[in-house]
């Protein structure tokens, strides 16, 4: 029997779901399995991820990957383990009614199944740089939101900082677990006697905690020069290949100068954090110090529903300006709702270009506002034609990026704007000079006073949550996996989790209760003691 399962299921006779009573039945197609089975079941495209697997028919397996990517789904919808995620298709009708496996006498998921496609992912990525998951999320939460009829143009954006699961290090214990980790995959028989202490268990501790604070410059000194011999005896050895060696030589890099130690402020924030997730970084946002990633959300709304078409996860250096031009590729004749951080002169030009009106709620740098806006200024011809009141100048000329013009100091002296006026009193005149990007600021300040400006600045807000219900209900700060790649996997499944309860939400036409509360309340309904594939729950 073939586990490949078609979107368009035929139901055999001895399906599971004809053993229902009409009572159970009915429960089944009020609950949120039969919107999964519809309308997220067969959004899967299979195909996309037919280039992890051989395209020899003798040797493919027959991966039922919409069931495997259904099912890693349903494990984030209600918080589960992988073997919790299985056992409920094992024994729960409604994910098997989900993902279409109620005909299946055993379910076509085994112990190892999600841990081997995602293993496969993240293989793709790494040799590839195509994220798979990425590419299927973000074509999927497109189709719900037509579902959901989401209209408009408008979409909104906002990052937030993930914890890698790495403990956080001291300088002396990133030298010292770089050195030790490349040492203990050396052949004990021919390591050198200076090294061996390494391999005490003791020594560690004896390094790192027994130190009083007035050596560790000497400690740290004694272990990059360990380091140092190490690199030195093995650079040209095959050894040289592995993972633990270029760890070795990138601390070393990262950590010294010419064979010495670098001053502490002179360590970038890029550097190596700690050897057990290489790809982790250190920033310091406000007053709080991150090591580990950013993500950044892009969510289309209405009035009635919303869908985070697009997200990313980076190394946490990786700044919301260059996540802004990343959005800026994807989208086009749209309005974008962020926050002053993804702002900038270049960005607004590149957003425009595309037909895509960037709406700041603030702005780095403050609001304060010189009133150059107020200028008649012609930025096609780069002519200042009158100044608030309503003068030309005297003459106006466009120079290295900024308009300059002079005025009449008959006019500018009694003037009652020229307490607010930007202008400078020279001897025989009075001197406008303003930068292009300071006049566009200033323009921009201006329309952020506008109560039309304000009430759709004010939708922005509603993005803010989803940072939230990641880190409460998603546990973004607490991920099995460490590594950039494998953290966007398991970030891209969370985003899917949060679209599917939205698209089941939006069409049940009603709130969705605790899913993890609705599951154990569904299964004692639906479960008969009396038939064997149930399973007794105690009262």
């Amino acid at each position: 029997m073939s586990f490949h399962l078609n979107n368009a299921q035929q139901m055999a006779l001895d399906d599971s779901l004809l053993s229902l009573t009409e009572r159970e039945r009915k429960y089944l197609n009020s609950s949120w399995a039969e919107t999964f089975s519809k309308e997220i079941f067969p959004s899967i495209k299979e195909d996309r991820f037919s280039v992890l697997y051989s395209d020899n028919p003798a040797s493919r397996p027959n991966n039922p990957i919409n069931v495997y990517f259904g099912l890693l789904i349903l494990r984030e919808i209600f918080n589960q383990s992988d073997e919790e995620a299985l056992n409920s298709l094992m024994f729960d009708i409604r994910y098997q009614h989900a993902l279409h496996t109620t005909s299946f006498q055993e379910q076509p998921v085994s112990k190892n199944s999600l841990t081997n496609f995602r293993a496969a992912v993240y293989r793709y990525i790494q040799e590839y740089g195509i994220d798979l998951i990425q590419e299927e999320i973000e074509t999927q939460a497109k189709s719900f939101s037509k579902l959901l009829k989401i209209d408009g143009k408008t979409v909104r954006m906002d990052s937030l900082m993930i914890s890698s699961s790495c403990r956080k290090l001291s300088r002396l214990e990133i030298v010292y677990s770089t050195v030790a980790r490349f040492i203990k995959i050396i052949d004990k028989n021919i390591l050198p006697e200076r090294f061996k202490p390494y391999l005490d268990e003791g020594h560690y501790n004896n390094t790192i905690y027994r130190s009083r604070d007035k050596d560790l410059n000497t400690k740290i000194k004694i272990v990059i020069k360990d380091g140092l011999k190490l690199y030195s005896l093995y650079k040209n050895k095959e050894i040289s290949n592995t993972e633990e060696f270029k760890l070795l030589a990138r601390m070393l890099k990262e950590q010294t100068r010419k064979g010495r130690i670098k001053p502490s402020l002179e360590i970038a924030p890029n550097s190596l954090q700690n050897p057990t997730d290489p790809d982790a970084t250190y920033r310091k946002k406000g007053k709080k110090k991150h090591i580990g990633y950013t993500a950044n959300i892009i969510e289309k709304f209405d009035d009635n529903n919303r869908m985070i078409e697009g997200y990313d996860l980076k190394k946490n250096t990786y700044s919301d300006q260059k996540f802004a031009k990343d959005a800026i590729e994807k989208l086009e004749d749209t309005t974008l709702l962020t926050d002053g951080a993804y702002h900038s002169e270049d960005i607004n030009n590149k957003a425009r270009a595309k037909g895509i009106t960037l709406i700041p709620t603030n702005l780095i740098g403050g609001t304060k506002n010189s009133n150059c806006d107020k200028f008649e200024i012609d930025e096609k011809e780069h002519l200042v034609k009158k100044c608030p009141s309503g003068y030309k100048p005297i003459d106006s000329k466009f120079k290295e990026g900024s308009y300059r013009a002079h005025f009449d100091k008959k006019h500018c002296n009694n003037c009652p704007l020229r307490k607010d006026c930007p202008v400078i009193e020279q001897k025989k005149s009075y001197f406008l000079k303003v930068s292009e990007k300071t006049l566009h600021r200033c323009q921009l300040i201006t329309r952020m006073g506008t109560s039309k400006y304000q009430e759709l600045a004010k939708k922005r807000a509603g993005i803010e949550g989803i940072p939230s219900v990641l880190r409460r209900r998603y546990k973004i700060d607490h991920l099995p996996v460490r590594g950039e790649v494998r953290s966007k996997v398991w970030l891209g499944f969370k985003i899917s989790a949060i679209n599917c309860k939205r698209l089941i939400k939006g069409l049940m036409n009603s709130p969705i209760p605790e899913l993890s509360i609705l599951l154990y309340n569904h299964l004692l309904s639906l479960f008969n003691f009396q038939r064997t594939y149930r399973v007794k729950f105690a009262a």
